[in-house]
């Protein structure tokens, strides 16, 4: 995890830091490529999803196929 998602991730109230767990399971459980991709949406390594019972977070990550690498690059929480 890069040093301002640390940050962030620090900072956010325990509840949200459970769903972003719990979200970011699922991703890589599943395939981060993959996961939530809407059909002919074009490829890319690096992906922003939402996240969180209302999707009021954003979480951005970098999927380095090449090693099963998942960086979390940035995370926004938009709730409260």
């Amino acid at each position: 995890m890069e040093d301002e998602a640390e940050q962030t991730l620090a900072s956010l109230p325990r509840h949200v830091r459970q769903a972003l767990t719990g979200f970011m399971d699922a991703v890589v459980i599943v395939d981060p490529m993959e996961y939530q991709r809407y059909s002919g949406e074009r490829p890319t390594p690096l992906r922003t999803l939402s996240f969180g019972p209302h999707d009021e977070g954003l979480v951005t990550f970098l999927v380095w196929a090449p090693d099963d690498l998942v960086l979390v690059t940035r995370i926004q929480w938009l709730g409260e």
